[in-house]
């Protein structure tokens, strides 16, 4: 157990290693601004007058490094502005958001050691050792670890909520109803898709746990007083975070404990039901399409856990490994991310690789421990032999990528990731230093370009002056264009079947054209 729990200690420490690595890298993501300039209100204040569609938890991390490096809330009418007012520009901006950052980074240890914990649980600690293997090799994972966003926070504590319900529901003992309520609680202030996530898969796990509804009633009458208990404490623990506030709610004559709390998952509601522009598969959408996901998930997770974790699936059926918790885990949050009409890339469903892990480990720590037979010696060499074939090939396949884990995808898009995703599994914005460096080693000082970032304009290093993109053709000169703005918004429309003259990373494309040859729309 020591051993295997030490070796899973480096591997988190290699991966937050590769994580930092990016800070500097990347320039700030669309949504980064706004989580920053939240957090250093409800630090500095106390209040969260802008935007309140995700909770404080993570916005409040994001916020402390800064703070503590001497920077305040700002207000300027807006949470982005506030957020782009903290960054400011050039090394300063490179030092903030870096700090920012490395308040994400707990988040990403607290999910590998849920990653642990639970593969140990179900499969001993070789098996936790292998699951924060996988967990820690998956590139969408190290991206947005490495992100001021709430989408880490949500993957920890989805999983601590799943894992700590599973040990209440074998004994609900004053402990482990403490340990259930308070991380619950912060589960709520993660973000608020968990107000979903965990209920779904609570009942999912326990069905598989206490084998069938005609257990149900026995159980229930064992757990109702803890349970109440457990809720009581997840109340306190919400209150806390959005520091005991009471008031009115932004959208109804009634004042409550946690007002912003309940105008969040108002807002939430509201942002769901009008749907949200997106992009899968060549076809862009509004209102969302149940394949999103898994369509998404099959091109950002790394080719080789694929086949690993279906194999891993087939041996724990026939070898009745317990991994029905983990794979109810993850159904459940897969089939509510495809009711959802909010269609925003693999970051809402991040905490389905807690799962996969799991699973994976469970089942590869499980062919590891057998011993050979006689005749069956031979084949399990094939087998050893192909299982680290495989986590050869997701090591690779990642460090490959370095440090563009966000923009990620596998060899299914054959080099063609605009083909299948784009916005925040592609470009997020997050590579505005790299198109600023290409402008100035091609001594561009005016460029025709909307970035899809536009607010790096306002925050970051030094650009060439920006001429927004007509629609019907390019300008004289040098043209970027994003491919998120592109493929989820149609702009510009000149592009056509166009292909670029230059390639800035895996997000933006680029042409120069002398004056009378610039492209137009049907050319």
């Amino acid at each position: 157990m020591r051993r295997c729990a030490l070796l899973s200690a480096v591997l988190v420490l290699v991966s937050a290693l590769r994580i930092v690595s990016t800070y500097t890298v990347l320039s700030h993501t669309i949504d980064e601004p706004i989580h920053l300039g939240a957090g250093m209100e409800w630090l500095d204040r106390g209040t969260m007058t802008g935007d309140v569609s995700h909770p404080p938890m993570a916005r409040v991390l994001s916020a402390i490094g800064p703070w503590l490096a001497g920077e305040h809330w700002r207000p300027t009418g807006n949470t982005t502005t506030d957020g782009l007012a903290v960054l400011g520009l050039d090394g300063h901006y490179d030092q903030i958001l870096a700090l920012a950052r490395l308040g994400i980074l707990p988040l990403f240890v607290l999910a590998c050691g849920m990653v642990f914990l639970w593969g140990n649980r179900t499969g001993g600690p070789l098996a936790g050792l292998i699951a924060t293997f996988l967990f820690t090799t998956v590139p969408p994972v190290l991206g947005h670890a490495g992100l001021v966003t709430s989408d880490m926070a949500a993957t920890a504590f989805t999983a601590a909520g799943a894992y700590a319900g599973l040990l209440w529901a074998e004994r609900p003992d004053r402990r482990r109803t403490v340990l259930l309520g308070v991380a619950v609680g912060l589960g709520m202030i993660a973000k608020y898709s968990l107000l979903v996530f965990l209920p779904g898969i609570w009942v999912a796990m326990y069905l598989c746990q206490w084998r069938g509804m005609r257990a149900v009633p026995g159980q229930l009458r064992e757990h109702w007083r803890p349970a109440v208990g457990a809720a009581a404490i997840a109340c306190l623990v919400i209150w806390a975070g959005f520091r005991f506030s009471f008031g009115p709610l932004s959208y109804a004559h009634v004042s409550l404990p946690a007002p912003r709390f309940f105008d969040g998952w108002h807002d939430i509601w509201k942002h769901n039901a009008e749907g949200h522009a997106s992009y899968i598969l060549g076809q862009r959408h509004h209102l969302g399409v149940w394949y999103f996901f898994p369509v998404t998930l099959a091109v950002k997770t790394p080719l080789a856990m694929l086949p690993l974790v279906c194999w891993s699936l087939w041996a724990a059926w026939h070898k009745r490994l317990r991994v029905a918790a983990p794979l109810a885990y993850c159904a459940v949050i897969l089939v509510i991310a495809m009711s959802s009409r909010i269609n925003l890339g693999v970051r809402h469903v991040l905490p389905i690789y807690v799962g996969l892990a799991v699973i994976g480990g469970v089942a590869s720590a499980a062919l590891l421990r057998r011993s050979p037979g006689r005749w069956a010696g031979r084949w399990l060499i094939v087998r050893v032999a192909v299982l680290f074939a495989l986590f050869g090939w997701q090591v690779v396949s990642g460090a490959l990528a370095h440090p563009d884990y966000l923009s990620y995808t596998n060899e299914i898009t054959r080099g063609r990731p605009e083909a299948f995703v784009a916005e925040s599994d592609l470009d997020w914005g997050q590579d505005m230093h790299r198109v600023g460096d290409f402008l100035e080693k091609a001594g561009a000082t005016e460029v025709a370009f909307t970035p899809y970032n536009v607010t790096y304009l306002q925050a970051g290093h030094a650009f060439p002056k920006v001429t927004y993109s007509d629609w019907y053709h390019a300008s004289p000169g040098w043209n970027v264009v994003s491919l998120s703005g592109w493929k989820v918004y149609n702009h510009p429309g000149w592009i056509g079947e166009r292909q670029p003259e230059f390639r800035i990373g895996r997000t933006h494309w680029a042409w120069y054209f002398r004056a009378g040859e610039e492209a137009k729309v049907g050319q």
